[in-house]
């Protein structure tokens, strides 16, 4: 009786071990690029006024980033961003309180993360380029350039500077 329940509670141990999952294999290097965009942030134009506020929060293990954006004039967004190894690049699919959709990839490039995608709004095509750079200070610069003539030339669509929110 006494080695009867000794192997029934050996069984148990050994079932409950083999249901136990499996740990994930350790996220790549490549995953923690983009985390000094982590954070609670306010947002300003060059000129100092308010741009917007953005939330930026690890998700999934770590293995991916929300963005929460809200605009200073109402409009707001969401994006999900990650570091692909199958694709060895970042990744980012955005969508806008307006309907927009933007879909972008790239990495780092000099210390900044750099994507760019193309799509095509209103019957034009447009080609996009983010920039985040982080800088000396904590900020991080985000500088979002279009082109609407297949890269010749760039303009300006958005240029932030972000600080960190107070903590209370």
């Amino acid at each position: 009786m006494k080695y009867g329940r000794t192997l029934v509670c050996l069984a148990l141990l050994l079932t409950s071990a083999a249901a136990q999952p499996a740990m994930p294999p350790p996220l790549p290097p490549e995953s923690c690029q983009f985390d000094f965009w982590i954070g609670e942030w306010n947002v300003t134009t060059p000129d100092g006024q308010p741009a917007g506020a953005n939330r930026i929060e690890p998700i999934a293990g770590h293995a991916g980033l929300l963005e929460n954006w809200t605009g200073a004039k109402g409009f707001s967004g969401q994006s999900l961003n990650a570091s692909n190894p199958a694709r060895k690049q970042w990744q980012q699919f955005w969508v806008g309180s307006d309907g927009g959709v933007l879909e972008l990839s790239g990495g780092l490039v000099d210390g900044g993360m750099v994507l760019t995608g193309a799509h095509d709004v209103r019957g034009r095509h447009l080609q996009e380029k983010i920039t985040w750079t982080p800088n000396a200070d904590g900020t991080v610069r985000q500088h979002w350039e279009q082109s609407k003539d297949d890269g010749k030339t760039w303009t300006t669509a958005f240029d932030g500077l972000y600080r960190r929110k107070p903590q209370p």
